[in-house]
């Protein structure tokens, strides 16, 4: 894939996105404030006429006759910015200037979200020109009614002037929240996955090289995920080069197995000749050897498979379990007298495994409960048991256990191991064994006491479950 694919393209990155989005929601929140906003101003803005009208009107209490001279009523007026004025108190009327024609009566007695909201909008889109008939209680005298009438266009003007304003301020509100908003979520953030998509690129392009260790310092979901990840690509290399060399190793082995196998075949035709000896233990000890080198030669023929990637499948039998454990105890205990070694099997223990790679893993266990025993003493115990469909198969020792930093990688391939000269291959190849015939290898408990794994395996069918298993079909 073209690794230009990965560069954002400007405008798309997630900085201008957040931006764009933060305006956008700024910005709608003010529209929604302006909208009542603008019925009070509407609503003030009448008052402040009706308050204005009244104040003019109480000239005619001076008056003599109750009337001005038309320069002075007209300098009210002009002054209380309308056109006529009616005052309405205990029945009796007051007025100043001509009745005139209207395009639309405002009562103010009415103060309804629901009413106002409508009318404010509505004196926006009005055509200029309007005139309009406003009533009111008055703020000073009550049981007093003001009725005045007035242009629009005033009204219409301070009105637009209050919403330029208004939009002014939401847009520099707006640019200033979403620039701090965004310089914060670009500290927060954006540069931390900036900086986890670059780590990520690199990773890519060359999963083998090793990148300097950063200290993590964030305790939030940003920094688990950078902890995460810096765990995951540690993983990921030390399983790449674990592949690696078990791929040299494979090639290494594959080679050594097929040389091997030719001399073991030539061993195979010497061992042959040593049952006829004459010699009773000769004849004794000759068929054990000719059965280990059989088993080699299979060894090898198997590791050549898996080295072609063409593994032998396990073919599962029937297996005669105190024979194979007798076999193994011959062979990984011969050279340790100090060690007991007990067996306690079921009646009818018989895993069906294949006989060969369940002996590698029995051999496996037994010979690393015998190397920690080794110069102290104790007893290696095998038992079986029989846990529904499947055969329990542990192998105890009486050692002083396992190490606390081997035993989260004690099934790794190359793991350190708690022995000198280990591999770390013995028991990642026995549960690649045991799950290769639907069973599984774990350690069931290990401490100062001692340590047991536990091998389960599917259990053969007994004679007379098969018997019964046949007349039932």
């Amino acid at each position: 894939m073209d690794e230009r694919a990965f560069r954002l393209r400007p405008g798309r990155g997630l900085s201008a996105r957040i931006l764009f989005l933060t305006c956008l929601f700024v910005l709608l929140g003010e529209v929604l404030i302006y909208v009542p906003s603008i019925a009070r101003f509407r609503l003030v803005f009448l008052e402040e006429r009706l308050a204005a009208a009244e104040l003019a009107a109480l000239a005619l209490d001076a008056a003599p006759d109750g009337r001005l001279d038309p320069a002075l009523e007209a300098r009210l007026l002009d002054h209380a910015g309308v056109s006529s004025i009616t005052l309405w108190r205990g029945g009796a009327e007051r007025m100043l200037g001509r009745i005139a024609p209207v395009d639309r009566v405002v009562d103010l007695a009415e103060r309804s979200p629901w009413r106002l909201i409508p009318d404010a909008l509505a004196v926006l889109v009005a055509e200029p020109g309007r005139r309009l008939r406003v009533v009111g209680p008055s703020a000073r005298e009550p049981g007093t009614v003001v009725d005045v009438i007035l242009p629009e266009a005033p009204l219409r003007a301070a009105m637009l002037d209050y919403s330029w304003r208004i939009v002014t301020l939401s847009v520099f509100l707006s640019v200033l929240v979403a620039t701090l908003l965004v310089a914060s979520l670009w500290r927060l953030v954006v540069r931390p996955l900036r900086r986890l998509t670059g780590r990520l690129e690199r990773f890519r392009l060359r999963p083998e090289l090793a990148e300097p260790e950063v200290e993590i310092r964030r305790g939030d979901e940003i920094g688990i995920v950078e902890q995460e990840l810096a765990r995951m690509q540690e993983g990921l290399r030390r399983a790449l080069a674990e592949k690696t060399r078990l791929a040299a190793l494979g090639a290494a082995v594959s080679e050594l197995a097929h040389d091997l196998k030719n001399m073991l075949a030539t061993a195979v035709l010497v061992s042959d000749r040593l049952e006829a000896s004459a010699d009773p233990a000769v004849r004794k000890v000759a068929p054990r050897l000719v059965a280990s080198l059989d088993r080699a030669i299979r060894l090898c023929t198997d590791t050549l498979a898996f080295a072609r990637d063409r593994p032998r499948p396990p073919r599962p039998e029937p297996v005669e379990l105190a024979e194979l454990v007798e076999e193994v105890r011959a062979s990984a205990l011969a050279d340790a007298p100090g060690i007991g070694f007990a067996v306690d099997l079921a009646a009818g223990a018989r895993p069906l495994a294949d006989r060969d790679q369940l002996y590698r893993i029995l051999l496996n266990l037994v010979r690393n409960a015998r190397d920690a025993l080794e110069g102290r003493g104790g007893t290696i115990r095998v038992r079986a048991r029989a846990a529904g469909a499947a055969l329990e198969i542990e192998v105890e020792d009486d050692g002083p256990g396992i190490p606390e930093p081997v035993r989260a990688e004690l099934f790794t391939s190359f793991a350190r191991t708690g022995k000198p000269g280990g591999s770390g291959l013995g028991l990642a190849i026995a549960r690649e064994l045991a799950r290769a015939q639907n069973g599984e290898l774990a350690l069931k408990r290990t401490g100062p006491a001692g340590t047991t794994f536990l091998l389960s395996l599917p259990r053969s069918p007994t004679a007379e479950t098969a018997a019964a298993r046949r007349a039932a079909e």
